[in-house]
Parts: C-alpha cells; sequence; structure tokens
C-alpha cells in the first residue's frame, strides 16, 4: 500500500486499487491547482498497473461544488476561457484513462463537481447527497452532453435548464447514478465493487471498457467488430485459459 499526500488531494493505493481523495476545504471547488493535481495525478496512476480507480471527496468537503467562482470573478474573460480549456481537457483525460473508475459522492456534487463524476464508470451516492446541472444559476451553457447520453435528452434537459439540485432517489431513477447507499457509506460500497471488478480478468476488463466506450455512438455493426477484435485477443489469451478452468473446477463441485 502507498500513500500520497499533494496540497488538495490524497492518494491511496492498495491491491491494484486507486483511491483518489480531492480535499479542499470547504467544498472541494475546483480551482485551476486543483485541476492541475488531478491531472498530474491521473498521468501517474496511467503508467501503474492498477485495475480500479476511486475518485471521491473527502467526507468534510462534499465531492465537488463545482469550478471556484471566486477565481473565475477575479479573472478575465480570457483567463477563465484558460480555466474552463483545462476543465475540459481534464474530463477527457479521466474518461479516457483505461482502468474502471468508480465515483462515490457524498454530499453534493454541483455543475463542473456533477460534470467530474459524470467521468466515472460507476457512480454511487449516498441517499442523503444532491446533485445539480447548476451552469445556468452561473450564467453559463455547461454539462449538456455527458448528461444527455447519460439520462437522456429530456431529463438532461429538465436539469440543465432549471439548474435545480434533485436528490439521491431522483438521480438514481433516471440512471444519473448506479447505486445508492445509507448517508456516510458511498465510499465503503465504491470500495466493494473495486474488489469485485479487481477479482475479473484485468485483461477482459480492460477490452470491455475499452469497447462499451468506442462502439457506444457508432452503428451496432461496427460496434459488434470492435467487439469481435478483442474477443479474438482474449481468446489466445492466458485469462481465458485461467478463468475457464477455474470455472470448470468450480461447476465440477457443486
Amino acid at each position: 500500500m502507498s500513500d500520497r499526500k499533494l496540497d488538495l488531494l490524497t492518494l491511496d493505493i492498495a491491491d491494484s486499487i486507486a483511491t483518489v481523495t480531492l480535499h479542499a476545504p470547504p467544498v472541494n471547488a475546483l480551482s485551476q491547482l486543483m485541476l492541475d493535481e488531478i491531472s498530474s495525478c491521473f498521468s501517474n496512476l496511467s503508467q501503474n498497473k492498477l485495475k480500479v480507480v476511486v475518485l471521491t471527496g473527502n467526507m468534510n468537503c462534499g465531492f465537488s461544488a463545482g469550478a471556484n467562482i471566486r477565481e473565475l470573478v477575479s479573472q478575465n474573460p480570457q483567463g477563465n476561457r484558460q480555466f474552463f480549456a483545462s476543465l475540459y481537457q481534464l474530463f477527457n483525460q479521466l474518461e479516457d484513462i483505461p482502468f474502471p473508475l468508480i465515483a462515490p459522492i457524498n454530499r453534493f456534487a454541483m455543475g463542473a463537481g456533477l460534470e467530474l463524476a459524470l467521468c466515472a464508470d460507476i457512480r454511487v451516492m449516498d441517499d442523503n447527497a444532491r446533485v445539480a446541472a447548476a451552469g445556468v444559476n452561473m450564467g453559463l451553457v455547461f454539462g449538456t452532453q455527458r448528461l444527455s447520453r447519460l439520462v437522456g435528452l429530456g431529463q438532461a434537459k429538465n436539469m440543465v435548464l432549471t439548474g435545480r439540485q434533485i436528490t439521491a432517489h431522483e438521480a438514481y431513477d433516471i440512471g444519473l447514478v448506479q447505486y445508492l447507499s445509507p448517508p456516510g457509506q458511498a465510499l465503503n460500497q465504491a470500495w466493494k465493487l473495486a474488489e469485485l471488478i479487481a477479482q475479473k480478468s484485468s485483461l477482459s476488463v480492460l477490452g470491455a471498457k475499452k469497447v462499451l466506450n468506442a462502439g457506444f455512438d457508432i452503428p451496432l455493426d461496427k460496434g459488434l467488430h470492435l467487439e469481435f477484435e478483442q474477443l479474438e485477443k482474449m481468446l489466445a489469451s492466458e485469462d481465458f485459459q485461467q478463468c475457464t478452468r477455474a470455472f470448470l473446477n468450480k461447476t465440477a463441485k457443486l
């Protein structure tokens, strides 16, 4: 196990599972320094042989309240343009990491904080937490694309155009999050999911994520072609041999 404390986040790695915890009191606002630290952290993680990454916010700070408004107000339009360019680049970086990313949401995830959570493959949410696509509340057009692809255009319009906060149960009902947990337990549930995923064939999990992402918005036949290419690789792998032998040994004992 390894621990690393940066200025605004903590990194812990145990059993090939990395936990990145944002810690920027009082609300984990996304400043330029925070963006830089997250980006640097995930660049380093990409060089490790990991199986899963969990991205969360310190329990006392929530997941993230979004962009640091005080910082935006103090900058000119060009400075703010550069900030949002960095923000978009970070989101793309998180989406493109090869290993599964799980985001447990505690207390709140607002605006760019919600968008940060949307970059994860799986989201777990405390059932007393709230989320909002809050761009219109700040006079911005933001958060229109990932959300609509995840929950559908109608639900995304409802959130984006009103900027209202929705409950964890609403988020679950529309498919924004995949799991609800009792208050304060989202991180523990995320770790259990991470441990379950870590038990699977790494090659299979990484290949499945790659094909799911690449095949999402292309024609079915092209998506199936991508899947078959990955399948061929797996059929020739030691992982496939080990998994099938383990399955046969398990069923023989039934």
